[in-house]
């Protein structure tokens, strides 16, 4: 992996700095867990929506970019009376176990003169999962407390390629099909049945149950791109 990350580096600092053009886009991904990430979460999905830049070298089948993506993989909601000792007002109690990845992007493109423009990527970054809580009387009433109850980080890559397709009518934008296979640190998180709140410990505890596994996914995602997005 590293013997590969430094041969796209050569590669790409080799050439002409004359710029083509910048490339802009969102996707909507779905993220299926494998390996060791399957056998910890069984039947969750990490969905994200990210934004991707791209900057083309000139006259050069490589692109260089940053994909920041966010996603909530569970979400639970508790309405209970018994949060803080000595009363009973109903509280809603609404849980989130967020991701966020921030990855610096390597696209080579083997043909660039065809309709239909395959690629191949390589992803390097990071991942961050945390759990945040919220606590308030109502939807629509100010927050009574607001707190993480776990995060980790740790890096990441991912391997794959996709397809542009063009949209017809338009010249600078184009539909991005996309697969690729994801890795890294192991990290510690929470899922929605890993939390649970025991009134009868102390003054009122969480209990967690955490998860400690590797970020392993099948991506699959759809997205558009505009080419030339920033003149």
């Amino acid at each position: 992996m590293r013997k590969t990350l430094l041969i796209l580096f050569f590669l790409i600092s080799s050439t002409s700095l004359k710029a083509q053009f910048f490339i802009g886009g969102i996707h909507f991904n779905n993220g299926f867990p494998t390996s060791k990430l399957k056998s910890e979460v069984e039947r969750v999905v990490f969905p994200t929506i990210s934004g991707i830049v791209l900057y083309e070298f000139y006259n050069q089948p490589f692109q260089i970019g940053f994909e920041l993506g966010y996603g909530i993989y569970g979400s639970k909601l508790e309405k209970r009376d018994d949060l803080y000792p000595g009363f009973n007002d109903e509280f809603r109690l609404r849980r989130n176990n967020n991701y966020l990845s921030g990855m610096t992007v390597f696209r080579f493109l083997p043909s660039t003169s065809s309709k239909l423009t395959p690629y191949l990527e390589i992803q390097v970054g990071a991942n961050y999962l945390y759990s945040r809580f919220k606590i308030r009387p109502s939807l629509f009433e100010e927050k009574v407390e607001v707190g993480k109850d776990m995060e980790d980080w740790g890096l990441g890559y991912k391997v794959g390629g996709g397809l542009l397709i063009p949209i017809p009518g338009s010249e600078f934008i184009k539909l991005d099909l996309r697969i690729n296979y994801q890795d890294g640190e192991s990290m510690r998180f929470l899922t929605k049945r890993d939390t649970e709140y025991i009134p009868t410990k102390g003054n009122g505890e969480f209990e967690y149950h955490p998860r400690y596994s590797p970020l392993q996914l099948i991506n699959a995602s759809i997205g558009i791109v505009v080419y030339d997005a920033f003149r």
